[in-house]
């Protein structure tokens, strides 16, 4: 029997939320502000909704993201806000920290993946102190 099948190992556990596909890329679109379900799944993109719709469940039962309704929306269906909690504001370090690393170790992508350059400046834009 292995260590972690008797002890909790808490990067053990970590590691297994944050390397599900998306999650990472739903944190990151959520640090830059709240969002609803298709602003969200844009950001993301390339994640089908039944997908998204998991992992945002996932993340909100582990406290990492709220959901919330739009109370100020009239006459139309209410929508989901989703919104990182301090838990999940937290992973900020986390992936300026990955970011780092694949600057440092990673090299450019010679097919020029014009989506990953677009989302990486849009982030950088929005840490930016204004």
């Amino acid at each position: 029997m292995n260590q972690h099948a008797t002890t909790f190992c808490p990067a053990y556990r970590a590691i297994g939320v944050l390397q599900e596909k998306w999650v990472l890329h739903i944190v990151r679109a959520l640090l830059s502000g709240n969002r609803g379900f298709n602003e969200l799944a844009r950001m993301v993109g390339g994640c089908n909704s039944a997908t998204l719709t998991q992992r945002l469940e996932q993340l909100d039962s582990l406290g990492i993201i709220s959901k919330a309704t739009d109370s100020e929306v009239t006459g139309k269906l209410a929508r989901s806000i989703y919104s990182l909690t301090a838990s999940g504001r937290e992973l900020q370090s986390v992936i300026d920290a990955i970011d780092t690393w694949g600057r440092t170790h990673l090299p450019e992508d010679p097919a020029g993946d014009a989506r990953a350059v677009s989302e990486c400046a849009e982030a950088e834009a929005v840490a930016q102190p204004a």
